[in-house]
């Protein structure tokens, strides 16, 4: 055994022996530790009690790294502690199906109750998330499928229109029997009213879902058709002239008046119609619209161009890949849109987007003219940094496509991204040796995605170079910290999968690891904090980052 699978299989043992249930004997885990005090990770709630979070959607990159680890060792515990979590939550789904999971969702697990925090109570929600299907099939391909059908049928609120909710109802009934021989409407209105929004990061969730449906299960072949006929309505719904977006294919129903006040505490509410037109309509026309939005002002947020651009398009790439010939519909609208977009935005002298609505307009420096949902009057269009997920999209539509002007931004991306220079001209040749300069579980996949591709030997070398970066910098105290300071071990974060992914390469079976999808679990809500008074956080933005002084 390597050094770093050594530490790898003890911190999977930590996790096994101390952060499942303790109080009930469930084969449950903790989402997380103080990797000081030993405790599982709290949240508070309004009424001052420590809920300590179970979260099964804050756990699927955990169940990937648990079943690599058994197929690297050999010792079956491993695989088996995640099936019996996943196996557990289908013995106690609701009576559709679904699991208690989601931002909103989660088991406390000192009581087992279901609990969720104020604001956002207690409902389902699939965002970025792109479970792990295959390991839920293995453990009980019924209840996978039916929990496959219960998403749709909870975030689908009309099959006529595909008007979508991201916040789906538990307890609605399900009827299985014939559920994807619902009829498809090809001539639906572009851009049509609704007062569910159809963000793409959930759209995106349930395209995957039914991808994987229809190739695993017989019988359920229609669902890869559903996942085709999702993913069409985002297709054509891009902006005609350039090919670019789009964040949703429908906007949002005006149902009343705005008020004036702009410090109305609803002045940013969509009932009042759609928000990026209301704010920006008078300077941009008709192309400011929600749906081509390709800005976003808070980098932190799971919006905006890297919404569509990184996450959702990789999450499309990785399911037409597995789904080969069925899936060539999917990997060509993936590659082309992606393409487009980084042809208008994409700044490789600055590794820089450049903020723009879909038509392709550079809005860099201009002056937001009144406040609005996008932000207050006076804020100036920015451009942001890429982030690596955009990064590994590219990467693998470049894999997956072949096509040459995506190897230009990749060897643009890489360099910025320090991991040296790599040659436009040959990807088999790049120029002189490569040596990492950061610890980034992302970059990792990304250049062992180009390693397997290419077969030069550089790149393994460069992906060794990051892991053991990795392990410098991110293992401390027997867990995956993102430095020595940092309080909290996420047990959903992605170090040990990238290590044992880089291992798997190495050993040349790359394959017998799950493949990364998203960083997408988080808890979102009010919580209550030391003076008694509250404050709306997300525990990947807000717990999961402190460190000590």
């Amino acid at each position: 055994m390597t050094p770093m699978l050594d530490y790898i299989r003890q911190y999977a043992d930590t996790i096994l022996e101390k952060y499942r249930d303790p109080y009930h004997g469930t084969p449950l885990f903790f989402d997380g530790m103080n990797t000081f005090t030993g405790e599982p990770v709290k949240w508070r709630n309004m009424e001052g009690t420590d809920w300590e979070p179970s979260n099964i959607a804050s756990q699927q990159n955990l169940f990937r790294t648990l079943a690599a680890l058994s197929a690297l060792t050999g010792d079956a515990k491993y695989k088996e502690a995640a099936k019996a979590a996943i196996q557990w939550h289908f013995e106690h789904a609701d009576p559709s199906g679904l699991l208690t999971w989601g931002g909103h969702c989660f088991l406390d697990l000192k009581t087992l109750d279901t609990v969720g925090p104020e604001g956002k109570n207690k409902v389902h929600e699939i965002k970025h998330h792109y479970p792990f299907y295959e390991l839920m099939f293995e453990v009980d391909p019924q209840a996978a499928a039916k929990l496959i059908k219960a998403e749709w049928n909870c975030h689908i609120d009309n099959w006529e229109t595909l008007e979508l909710t991201r916040h789906g109802s538990y307890g609605r009934p399900l009827v299985e029997e014939g559920f994807w021989d619902k009829p498809m409407h090809a001539d639906l209105e572009i851009m049509r009213e609704a007062k569910g929004l159809s963000f793409v990061n959930i759209g995106n969730d349930l395209i995957y879902s039914a991808g994987l449906l229809g190739q695993m299960v017989p019988g359920e072949e229609k669902a890869l058709d559903w996942a085709e006929f999702m993913a069409w309505q985002y297709v054509r719904t891009r902006y005609p002239a350039t090919g670019l977006g789009c964040y949703q294919f429908n906007r949002p129903v005006k149902r009343e008046e705005a008020p004036t006040d702009e410090n109305h505490p609803q002045f940013t509410y969509s009932f009042y119609g759609d928000r990026a037109e209301r704010q920006f309509g008078p300077e941009y026309g008709e192309v400011a619209k929600e749906a081509w939005v390709l800005f976003k002002m808070d980098p932190d947020a799971m919006n905006g161009p890297e919404g569509i651009y990184g996450d959702s398009t990789l999450a499309q790439l990785t399911l037409a890949r597995q789904l080969g010939v069925k899936g060539e519909k999917l990997k060509k609208w993936a590659v082309d849109g992606l393409e487009a977009w980084l042809h208008y935005a994409y700044v490789p002298e600055t590794n820089q987007i450049k903020p723009m609505f879909a038509d392709g307009k550079d809005l860099t420096g201009q002056e937001f003219k009144r406040r609005g949902f996008y932000g207050k009057k006076g804020w100036v269009f920015e451009r942001k940094p890429i982030n690596t997920i955009v990064f590994l999209s590219t990467v693998t539509a470049w894999t997956i496509s072949g096509r040459d002007s995506l190897w230009q931004h990749v060897v643009a991306m890489a360099k910025n991204f320090g991991l040296g220079e790599w040659n436009v001209a040959d990807p088999k040749a790049p120029k002189g040796p490569l040596v990492a300069t950061k610890a980034d579980a992302i970059l990792l996949f990304a250049v062992l995605e180009v390693a397997r591709s290419t077969g030069a030997p550089a790149y393994l070398e460069l992906a060794r170079s990051i892991g053991e970066r990795i392990m410098e910098k991110h293992a401390h105290r027997g867990m995956f910290v993102p430095s020595e300071k940092h309080i909290h071990c996420r047990f959903d974060d992605t170090d040990a999968l990238a290590l044992l992914t880089l291992i798997a390469t190495e050993r040349g079976c790359p394959e017998a690891v799950p493949g990364f999808r998203s960083q997408g679990g988080y808890i979102h809500g009010d919580i209550q904090i030391e003076d008694g008074s509250k404050k709306n956080i997300m525990d990947i933005k807000d717990i999961y980052p402190l460190t000590v002084a």
